[in-house]
C-alpha cells in the first residue's frame, strides 16, 4: 500500500487552493460506509481553511447549500447529508433542479462545495459530473483518491463506472474465497492514491455534533411544516376542483389560516394548470382557471337554504 501515492488532509487542502487560485470551483465527495468517518474527514479538511465558520457552513437543508452558493465567492459549503440535497431518485424534484443549476451558474464564485454521502453513485448523475475529486473511505483512517478519467471523447461517464464495477465485481468473487484477500484499488482507472487521516479532537468533535443536531432538527421540523403546507393546497385544490368553494369561501378559508389571498390564488393556479398537463401538452381542452372552477352557486345555495329556514322560522305552523 505504501509503493502507491499517499495524500495528506494538507494536500487536499493544497489542490483546492489551487483549483481557487485558477479560477475553478472546488466540488468534491467523501463517501464510505456509515460511522467510517466521511464527516471525520471533511471536518478536518474545512479546519485547514482560514474563514471556514461551522455555524455557517456546515448546512443540512437544499435551501442552505443553494443560498451559500449562490451569495458567497472563494467561500465553503459542508454538505453534511447529501443524501437529502442531491439522492438521484429525486432528479425530477424541482428543489434538486434547482441545486444544479445554482452548482453550475455560479461555478465562478469559486466556493469549495462537499458533500458527504454512503455511496457515490446514488449522487443524482448532473451533480456527479461536477464533482473533481472523490474521496471513499474504505475503513476508519483510510479513503482511495478518485479523480475523474480525462479527455474521453465518446464517453459520457467521467467516472468509468461500467469498468470499476467489472473490476470490484472480481474482487468480491475473490473475498468470498479468501476474506484476507487485500483489494488491489489501484487497478481502478479513477485511482489517484490513498489518504490517512486520524480522529477529530473531543473539542472539534463537540461542535461538529452540536451543530449537527441543531440544524437538522430545523431542517427536519421546516420539512414536516413543508408537508403540512403542502398538504393544505392539495386538499384545496381537490375541493376547488370538486366546485365546492366560491370566492367568497376561499378567501375566508384564506383568512382562517392565515394565508394571503394573492398567494394562495397564484399557487393554485399553477397546481390547476400542472393537473390539466401532461409534459406541455394540454390533457384535453382549454386549460381552466382558478376563476372558470370557482363556483358562485354554492354560497347562492347556502343563502337561499337559510333564507328559507328563516321564512320557516317565521312562518307559524297551522294545525288543522
Amino acid at each position: 500500500m505504501t509503493s502507491y501515492i499517499t495524500w495528506t488532509i494538507k494536500d487536499i487542502k493544497g489542490i483546492l487552493e489551487l483549483r481557487q487560485r485558477n479560477q475553478f470551483d472546488g466540488n468534491i465527495v467523501v463517501s464510505g460506509d456509515r460511522g467510517n468517518g466521511k464527516s471525520t474527514l471533511l471536518v478536518q479538511i474545512f479546519n485547514k481553511f482560514k474563514g471556514y465558520n461551522p455555524h455557517k457552513h456546515q448546512v443540512y437543508k437544499r435551501e442552505d447549500i443553494i443560498h451559500l452558493l449562490a451569495r458567497q465567492t472563494f467561500g465553503f459549503c459542508f454538505d453534511d447529508e447529501a443524501i437529502n440535497s442531491g439522492y438521484k431518485r429525486d432528479f425530477q424534484n424541482k428543489g434538486q433542479q434547482e441545486l444544479i443549476k445554482i452548482v453550475t451558474a455560479y461555478r465562478d464564485n469559486y466556493n469549495i462545495y462537499a458533500s458527504a454521502i454512503p455511496n457515490f453513485f446514488s449522487l443524482d448523475k448532473d451533480l456527479r459530473d461536477l464533482v473533481f475529486l472523490h474521496l471513499h473511505v474504505v475503513e476508519r483512517g483510510i479513503a482511495i483518491v478518485h479523480m475523474p478519467v480525462q479527455s474521453r471523447l465518446y464517453s459520457a461517464d467521467r467516472w468509468d463506472a461500467k469498468y470499476n464495477a467489472k473490476i470490484e465485481e472480481s474482487w468480491a468473487r475473490k473475498i468470498q474465497k479468501n476474506p484476507d484477500y487485500n483489494i488491489p484499488y489501484a487497478r481502478l482507472s479513477t485511482f489517484k492514491g490513498y489518504l490517512f487521516f486520524g480522529d477529530l479532537t473531543p473539542k472539534q468533535r463537540e461542535l461538529y455534533l452540536k451543530i449537527k443536531k441543531e440544524k437538522r432538527e430545523v431542517a427536519f421540523l421546516l420539512e414536516d411544516a413543508k408537508e403540512i403546507k403542502d398538504m393544505f393546497m392539495e386538499n384545496l385544490c381537490k375541493e376547488i376542483m370538486d366546485r365546492k368553494l366560491s370566492k367568497e369561501m376561499l378567501e375566508q378559508v384564506c383568512k382562517i389560516n392565515s394565508k394571503n389571498y394573492d398567494t394562495v390564488k397564484n399557487v393554485l393556479n399553477k397546481m390547476l394548470k400542472e393537473k390539466q398537463t401532461v409534459g406541455d401538452e394540454e390533457i384535453q381542452g382549454e386549460i381552466k382557471t382558478l376563476r372558470d372552477y370557482l363556483n358562485e352557486d354554492v354560497i347562492q345555495n347556502i343563502k337561499d337554504k337559510k333564507a328559507k329556514e328563516k321564512i320557516n322560522e317565521l312562518v307559524p305552523t297551522i294545525e288543522f
